[in-house]
């Protein structure tokens, strides 16, 4: 590998732990907060979907309080892991720290996406599911970097 290449990999590598640290904060806010969204933007968008309203019956917005605190824990927790494996593994060119980051991610992606267009729950696509897949793709692009 030339320098130019190393410089490339190694600005990918940080990319990926800012990434994985910066999903890792919003998993916290959203334990914390009991919502992905301080603005209310997203539950509007789900009671529109859901209720027809513009606000979520109390009883399902105290419902989805208490779900966002267990999803947010984990979404908090696995950002945490992938910031390890890109540290270590990842920025090492150990090829399964590739395969486990882009494994998960569109593992989670295709599931994700595929429950909320059964459920016509588009918002949660638009909000969650294509801002994710902006910020990773690029790493999908590293597999150069990695040796079979």
């Amino acid at each position: 590998m030339t320098k130019i290449d190393d410089s490339k990999f190694e600005f990918w590598v940080k990319y990926l732990k800012g990434v994985s640290l910066f999903f890792a904060a919003m998993g916290v806010l959203w334990s914390v907060l009991g919502s992905p969204d301080p603005m209310g933007i997203y539950e509007k968008a789900m009671a529109q979907t859901f209720y027809n309203q513009d606000k979520l019956p109390e009883i399902v917005s105290r419902t989805s309080r208490f779900i966002f605190a267990p999803f947010g824990a984990t979404a908090a927790g696995y950002f945490i892991l992938q910031y390890f494996i890109a540290k270590n593994a990842f920025a090492k060119r150990e090829l399964w720290g590739w395969q486990a980051i882009m494994f998960a991610f569109f593992f989670w992606f295709f599931l994700d996406t595929t429950m909320s267009a059964t459920h016509g729950a588009w918002f949660n696509i638009l909000f969650a599911n294509v801002t994710s897949l902006i910020l990773m793709l690029p790493i999908l692009f590293t597999r150069k970097y990695f040796k079979k």
